[in-house]
């Protein structure tokens, strides 16, 4: 899927693009390969141009985390372990990708898409998991249901 137009916050976007494309080809080293998901893949989906996305969520095996540790660690890249949610928060000023563990959102379907977001090429999960993910979100979420529920509501009007 080839998107060629920006959020609204393009010039923040594009600086977390760059980020984003820095800590995929850091994990790519030991063949880690991250599967993108939450606002990037939803905006991706609805192509809602006054969508603002903050932070870029990327999936990996979860057996990986502790060797996508290390290897920021090697890296000299800033991150954070946050254990109660159990992932990881790697950020560069106001730049932030969250690597989450695959399993816990994406627990049946290996099936991904192919992303091409402005030169940005990734997996990402196909439509049928994102709404997966986002009806358990709206259900369980403490933080944020509300917008979970909005977000889930937009994507199944897309599959209809």
């Amino acid at each position: 899927m080839k998107i060629n137009i920006y959020p609204k916050n393009k010039k923040h976007f594009i600086k977390l693009k760059s980020f984003c494309k820095e800590i995929i080809e850091t994990l790519n080293k030991t063949k880690i390969n991250p599967v993108a998901w939450g606002g990037l893949v939803y905006f991706a989906y609805t192509k809602d141009k006054s969508f603002v996305i903050h932070d870029i969520d990327l999936l990996i095996p979860d057996k990986s985390l502790k060797k996508a540790m290390k290897l920021l660690k090697e890296n000299k890249a800033k991150y954070k372990y946050i254990s109660d949610w159990h992932y990881i928060a790697i950020s560069k000023g106001n730049l932030r990708i969250d690597l989450d563990p695959l399993e816990w959102y994406c627990k049946k379907s290996k099936k991904f898409n192919k992303l091409d977001f402005n030169d940005l090429e990734i997996n990402a999960v196909n439509l049928k998991d994102l709404i997966n993910i986002y009806e358990r979100a709206s259900k369980r979420s403490k933080d944020k249901p509300g917008q979970h529920k909005k977000r889930l509501e937009e994507l199944r009007r897309i599959k209809a």
